[in-house]
């Protein structure tokens, strides 16, 4: 029995060293910690299944590159979906594999004396386009009685987060982490955190192209199964998973521990997305963010659970 175990085993790992990978365009975060523990204790291979990592910084740039044909799959909050569903509907979300109300942070310059939201009024405000940045900035704004024509918003990106409040461009940005945490570890005194209320869940993707869910159905389920095996790692080694972060993030372990707590990691496709990701659009398209005259996209194309529901039933909740 061991032997044959030995030998399928042998078997499986030589089928995928044949195989071409799999592109998945991995965001650059702490959300991405399922991939990046899938890799390091060989939870891919266990599976079967070939798989080559193209980094990138932030969900918007994955989503682009695999919608440009550069990825054959990509990490990313709903929030890119939601904007790429208002021009093409040639891919899907398999599962989300984290969550967290507290991954955005809003940091300004302790000389801007912006202790509270309220006081980010008639301030000059950083955000990331196209991002769950520019939605959860919006939100702080509008759910503290400020409107946003009364703020001037300046486009950044996550690399020039940092010299944008250095150099004093910005009064205040909201970016992601582990930014925010590099951003304190750099400036120091001269930036502070902004309290803001908890009023955006992140869900963080798997998402495909459909021609790739048809040609490689085999290989995306595979995929799922690791990130399983993944999630569960994380609960049970937390410590290990904080170290493995630190490494792929480039950044101390002590940052790791103090955000860890945020985040929810555990595969899942539940009734909540659909709804969120349908406020996020009638946001767009209120207040501007999609060019020409959009129509409401039907969510409910965007997802395929198939895979989900093979690998673990009790995760899935559409309905």
């Amino acid at each position: 029995m061991i032997r044959a175990a030995l030998f399928f085993s042998i078997f499986l790992s030589t089928l995928v060293a044949q195989a071409a990978p799999l592109r998945i365009g991995v965001s650059e975060t702490v959300l991405s910690l399922p991939l990046y523990v899938a890799e390091e204790e060989g939870f891919f291979q266990k599976h079967g299944v070939s798989v080559e990592f193209m980094n990138c910084v932030g969900g918007n740039r994955c989503i682009k590159n695999m919608l440009n044909g550069q990825t054959d799959l990509s990490t990313a909050t709903e929030l890119p979906v939601v904007f790429s569903s208002f021009t093409r509907n040639d891919f899907a979300i398999l599962t989300s594999f984290v969550s967290g109300s507290n991954d955005l942070k809003v940091v300004a310059r302790t000389e801007a004396k912006i202790n509270q939201p309220g006081q980010l009024r008639n301030k000059t405000l950083g955000y990331v386009k196209g991002s769950a940045s520019q939605y959860v900035l919006d939100s702080v704004l509008v759910y503290n009685g400020i409107d946003p024509d009364t703020v001037k918003l300046k486009a950044i990106t996550p690399e020039t987060a940092l010299m944008a409040l250095a150099n004093k461009e910005v009064d205040a940005l909201c970016i992601w982490e582990p930014f925010a945490s590099r951003i304190e570890l750099e400036l120091g005194a001269e930036v502070m955190l902004v309290p803001i209320p908890k009023l955006y869940t992140a869900t963080f993707n798997l998402i495909a192209m459909q021609d790739v869910i048809k040609s490689k159905p085999k290989e995306i389920e595979r995929i799922v199964r690791a990130l399983k095996d993944s999630t569960q790692f994380i609960q049970m080694h937390p410590d290990k998973a904080k170290a493995l972060a630190a490494k792929r993030l480039k950044i101390p372990v002590v940052l790791v521990d103090r955000i860890f707590d945020n985040y929810r990691f555990r595969l899942s496709l539940n009734r909540s997305l659909p709804r969120t990701m349908e406020g996020q659009a009638r946001w767009a398209i209120r207040e501007g963010h999609v060019p020409g005259n959009p129509h409401q996209p039907n969510f409910t194309g965007f997802f395929y659970p198939a895979f989900l529901k093979t690998v673990d039933p009790g995760a899935v909740s559409l309905q």
